[in-house]
Formats: C-alpha cells, sequence, structure tokens
C-alpha cells in the first residue's frame, strides 16, 4: 500500500473533496505533521541567515502586469474582485468595479514590495526573505492529483536580494541546504537539472550568459552531476531545478533556485552602496522543499507511512493492558508529554491486542505496552513499529533515549 492518499485515510492525516477541487483538508494529525516540517524548515532557514516574513494571499493586477506575470502565467492564475455594477448588485460601492486582484501564484512580488518599502543600504545586502506562502495556480482538472499537483499549496518561498560578486556563495548555500535537509529526510540521492533561457523572455543575452555561468559554476564547484534542459527557465530568468522519485520512478521537482537579473530592472530595485552610490541588486528566487503538500506525499509513499520518530506526529503511544494499569500508564504519558514528546495514551476496555493493531494502523512508531507488572517494577514494554517482538525497557531509561527528539 504506497498511495499517499490511501495511507493519509489510514492514518487519519487529511483528504480530498469535490467541493474544492485540488486543495487539502488536513486533519489534526496531518497538520501536526505539517507544522513539525514547518518548524524544521524555519530552524533551517534562520541558520542560514534568511528573515520570516508574510505576504497578502491576493495583489493587484497592476503588480502582476508590471512582473510580466499576468502575460506569462495568467491562464494559471485564479482572479479575485472584478465587480460588475448593476441595478440588481446589493452592493453599492463604485470603487470596486475597477478592483482586480489575483491570488498569488508565488511571492516574487510580495517580498520585491517588502524591499522597496524603505530605502536599502549595502549593510542589509545580501537580504535574505522566506515566507512559508500559501500559493494559488489554476491547474487543469485533469491534472490534479492528491498531493503530488493541487491548486492550494504552501511553498518554502524564499527570495535573496544580493550583488553579482555574491551569487555564487549564495547559490552554494542553497545547494548545501538541499543537501541537509534532504539527508535528514532519508533521501541521499536527488537529481540536478539546469534549466536555460526559453525563447521569450525578459533581459539581454548578456545577463542571461551571467545568470546561466553562475548556476554551472555552482554546481561543477561542489562536485554536483547535472542535467541541461535547454529552453526550461522562467521566462526572467535560468534555474536549477531538484527533483525526487517516488516508489514507482516518477521524478517530481521539490526544491529550486533562479538568478534573475530582470525583475530587479523592471521594479527599479536598489540599495546605497559603500561608495554612496545607488547599485541594483540581483534577485535569487529559492525554494528547498517547493509544495511542503507534495513534499508529504512522496515522504509518505516512499516511507509506507512508518515516519522517522522525529517527524512522526505521534512519536509513542502508551497504552494499559487492563484498568488496573491505567493510572500507570496514564501517569507515565503525562511525564513522556511534558518533555516535549509527542505521545498519546490508549487505556480503556479495548484489548491490549487491538490497541496495538489501531496504534500499528497509524504507524505510530514506538507503543509502550503497560500491565500490573510493568506498574510493579517501573519500567514499559515497548514495541518498535515493523520491529517483531518487545523489549522491557527501565522507563527512567526510556526517557533518556526520548530526550534527545523532544
Amino acid at each position: 500500500m504506497y498511495d499517499h492518499r490511501v495511507l493519509a485515510k489510514n492514518m487519519d492525516l487529511f483528504h480530498f473533496e469535490e467541493h474544492s477541487p485540488g486543495m487539502v483538508f488536513w486533519h489534526p494529525m496531518g497538520l501536526r505533521l505539517f507544522r513539525v516540517i514547518e518548524d524544521y524548515m524555519r530552524r533551517v532557514y534562520q541558520s542560514h541567515g534568511f528573515e520570516e516574513v508574510r505576504s497578502p494571499l491576493a495583489l493587484s493586477r497592476s503588480l502582476w502586469e508590471q512582473s510580466g506575470h499576468w502575460e506569462k502565467f495568467g491562464n494559471n492564475m485564479f482572479f479575485v474582485g472584478s465587480m460588475s455594477h448593476d441595478k440588481h448588485s446589493k452592493i453599492d460601492n463604485p470603487e470596486l468595479e475597477a478592483v482586480n486582484y489575483a491570488l498569488k501564484p508565488m511571492s516574487c512580488p510580495a517580498h520585491i514590495a517588502i524591499y522597496k518599502s524603505r530605502k536599502r543600504s549595502y549593510r542589509e545586502i545580501p537580504m535574505r526573505l522566506m515566507e512559508f506562502g500559501i500559493v494559488h495556480r489554476n491547474e487543469p482538472s485533469g491534472s490534479l492529483s492528491g498531493c503530488m499537483r493541487l491548486r492550494q499549496f504552501v511553498q518554502d518561498d524564499a527570495h535573496i536580494f544580493c550583488q553579482e560578486r555574491d551569487l555564487r556563495n549564495e547559490i552554494n548555500s542553497f545547494l548545501k541546504m538541499v543537501s541537509e535537509v534532504y539527508s535528514a529526510f532519508g533521501y541521499k540521492n536527488f537529481a540536478i537539472r539546469i534549466s536555460t533561457r526559453p525563447e521569450q523572455r525578459l533581459g539581454s543575452d548578456t545577463l542571461w550568459d551571467k545568470a546561466e555561468a553562475a548556476l554551472i559554476g555552482a554546481c561543477q564547484a561542489l562536485g554536483y552531476a547535472y542535467e541541461m534542459l535547454p529552453g526550461e527557465g522562467a521566462f526572467y530568468g535560468p534555474k536549477i531545478e531538484v527533483s525526487l522519485e517516488d516508489h514507482l520512478g516518477r521524478s517530481w521537482q521539490c526544491g529550486t533556485i533562479q538568478v534573475d537579473f530582470n525583475l530587479p530592472q523592471i521594479f527599479e530595485l536598489s540599495f546605497v552602496n559603500k561608495d554612496g552610490q545607488l547599485e541594483q541588486p540581483v534577485m535569487l528566487h529559492q525554494a528547498v522543499l517547493g509544495s511542503l503538500e507534495r513534499w508529504i506525499g512522496i515522504l509518505l509513499e516512499n516511507q509506507e507511512g512508518a515516519l522517522p520518530l522525529w517527524l512522526a506526529p505521534v512519536q509513542i503511544a502508551v497504552a494499559s493492558i487492563s484498568e488496573k494499569s491505567a493510572d500507570w500508564a496514564e501517569s507515565i504519558a503525562a511525564e513522556i508529554e511534558s518533555m516535549g514528546i509527542r505521545t498519546e495514551l490508549y487505556v480503556g476496555e479495548r484489548t491490549i491486542s487491538k490497541k496495538i493493531r489501531e496504534l500499528s494502523a497509524k504507524k505510530v512508531p514506538l507503543i509502550a505496552v503497560v500491565g500490573e507488572q510493568e506498574k510493579v517494577n517501573g519500567t514499559v514494554n515497548l514495541r518498535h513499529l515493523g520491529i517483531a517482538g518487545p523489549e522491557e525497557i527501565e522507563f527512567a531509561k526510556l526517557k533518556e533515549e526520548l530526550r534527545s527528539f523532544a
């Protein structure tokens, strides 16, 4: 059983509805998993010098027209705010007639607006901004596929404003982040592709030469093999695409970094350099995971739902054999939970075999079974998901082993 939609149903993580095709309904345990990944990525980004921001979901048509997305990406955008005013309308506000907005399919114009909100100095450069951006893309209904292709998803959407001389260091840092993060999730191998200038694009060939050379040079310097994808770059700049394979061998793009000389020019971005002169920054568009929903879908399928202990929505369940040991189960569950370990308590009249079956179906990594004997001995009977046979372990020792996962 590999399909992430089936796994999610059995694990009570999320589901999909016809009322909102291509959008996820997150259940409590699913959102808990989502937040664990989000919090981990927040720490990674902070350790690499990024500051978190948040921007609006809807931005004006004029901004999307200025960036070029209205023309190049308009067919994949959701539009809001186009109001008709007639005698049957209950809305009597003429100002609304001319309002046109689009739900953002990416956060770059919003982060540009944050950069432009005041004058910038070379002391702030490189400026690294990121957000867990909720984005909307009007994908054809036939292409929707669970978490793998959605109309609404969350990206670790990041942008760097830097000098041209910083490009190599920033791209190197991105590739190191990719290696660090993917390894933490158990992925030792990933594919790198470099997408170069498309036929219809912004800017001069000289700028594209610089941008493509920076991406190729960074991959070569770090010893990464890569495949060239001629003509597949974004309209504003070339990009590195980082892809993972699912259990069926299908390739899914996850991470990306794009070098952009053009949007800073279009939006007249600048900072005051050391000489007191205005200088135009280069912009890098970056995501390490890409869609968090897609990342979770791939992860569930590749792990068959058996997530590592640090990541699991419930890290340990405490199950009592009978009512006589329920107080011991409640006591140790409370103590484990107070350590910051995600804990679930299973007491009640069900048989212990039924409790274990239910918890195993939910892919809980650790199950601590306690009975009267364990209560007397101060121990638990510990079961590891996927490993035959329990082990009796002192509760004090179990707490020590769990401490590193808090």
